[in-house]
């Protein structure tokens, strides 16, 4: 019993992270790749995933995947699914979604007693990138230097 419940969880993560793997390689493509943000794809993939509904989606995929009155339905959904993740690849598409969930507009940020205003375009792990609008310029500041607000 317990085996059953760890192998479907398994094999529910395995199918949610294949669709999460495929959202993000858009995301790199056409988002992060386009405003040369200077991220390598495994800290992007890892540093943004929302664990708890990754939990939850893996328990629901493999409660599907385990039961075999279900598992028709189950293809299908999944293949819609895999076409929604494939979607990022189409340029307009995974810009927006990158955008959405990276893109913070008109914060004013203070690197030691320098201020300024700029939008934030992505965060990671131990650098921002920020436009400037006044020098119409892409920076990348170091995140123990910056501090940032509305």
């Amino acid at each position: 019993m317990i085996s059953k419940v760890i192998s479907s969880f398994l094999l529910g993560l395995i199918f949610v992270l294949l669709l999460d793997f495929l959202l993000f390689i858009g995301i790199k493509i056409n988002y992060i790749d386009i405003y040369n943000i200077k991220v390598y794809y495994n800290p992007l993939f890892v540093d943004n995933q929302p664990y708890i509904a990754l939990f939850v989606l893996s328990i629901i995929f493999g409660y599907f995947i385990s039961s075999k009155k279900r598992l028709k339905l189950f293809a299908y959904i999944y293949i819609v699914l895999i076409f929604l993740s494939l979607s990022t690849f189409y340029k307009p598409i995974g810009k927006n979604l990158g955008e959405l969930l990276f893109k913070r507009d008109s914060l004013s940020f203070k690197v030691g007693k320098t201020a300024f205003k700029g939008d934030l375009f992505y965060r990671g792990r131990r650098y921002t990138y920020i436009f400037r609008k006044d020098i119409n310029k892409m920076i990348k500041l170091p995140n123990n230097d910056l501090l940032y607000s509305k």
